[in-house]
């Protein structure tokens, strides 16, 4: 390896990065964008799909003027119950709706990682068509303050980690 690249939290479009082995993001898989892990048949490469982000259907704007782009729960049965909650913003009737990515030939975004040769290896198939969701840390962070704990999915799912 000649060189290794500054991690990427926003990978975007057709693109390949090596990572130091040491780096935490890098060793967690962790992105921008909502991802889930994907079964691709190789246990040697982890494969991820985007999931896309909610948004208001009435395209409403937050106190501050950014528009609602909600993070999608990982697991399948939350991100369900997730469909038609009502929008965030108290001044808006709207409710959330799924904008799913279809920017990779009219499917989810992809991305790879390998760990390999002391390195870890990523590749991006595909250009997101929807705007970031919100940060992870954000989403947690309202998912446990809230009053009614809306989103709150830990007693629903099972997550699986395949490293």
């Amino acid at each position: 390896i000649s060189s290794l690249d500054k991690y990427q939290i926003w990978p975007n479009g057709h693109s390949r990065f090596v990572y130091n082995q040491d780096h935490e993001e890098a060793k967690r898989h962790v992105s921008g964008w909502a991802m889930r892990n994907t079964n691709n048949h190789n246990a040697y490469i982890l494969k991820k799909s985007c999931l896309g982000v909610f948004v208001c259907n009435q395209d409403c704007l937050l106190e501050n003027g950014d528009k609602v782009h909600m993070r999608p729960a990982i697991c399948d049965k939350a991100r369900r119950k997730q469909i038609g909650k009502p929008c965030p913003n108290p001044n808006c009737l709207g409710h959330l709706e799924l904008l799913a990515c279809r920017g990779h030939f009219g499917y989810p975004v992809t991305h790879f990682w390998r760990h390999v040769n002391g390195a870890i290896y990523f590749q991006g198939k595909g250009y997101h068509d929807h705007p970031r969701p919100e940060i992870k840390s954000i989403a947690e962070s309202r998912r446990h303050t809230s009053r009614n704990r809306v989103f709150r999915h830990s007693k629903v799912c099972s997550t699986t980690v395949l490293l």
